[in-house]
């Protein structure tokens, strides 16, 4: 099951073709918290975290966004 989070929109928009919660766990890794970020500072994570779910795939991104509270597989 995944949860939307007020970033999912806006990951979206950034790295469309990737699960914003990916990138959102990713992002999260390095920043706890969001709302202090700028936008050009949420472009470059975002890119960043892109690159992470290309490295590990989707299958460790979901790692990643389960670890982050951001996604939980049941079952």
């Amino acid at each position: 099951m995944t949860r939307a989070t007020s970033y999912s929109d806006l990951f979206r928009l950034l790295q469309p073709d990737y699960d914003p919660l990916h990138i959102e766990a990713y992002v999260r890794l390095e920043y706890a918290t969001l709302d202090h970020l700028d936008m050009p500072t949420l472009r470059r994570e975002a890119a960043i975290a892109a690159a992470c779910v290309d490295e590990v795939g989707a299958a460790g991104a979901d790692t990643c966004a389960v670890s982050m509270g951001l996604l939980s597989i049941d079952g």
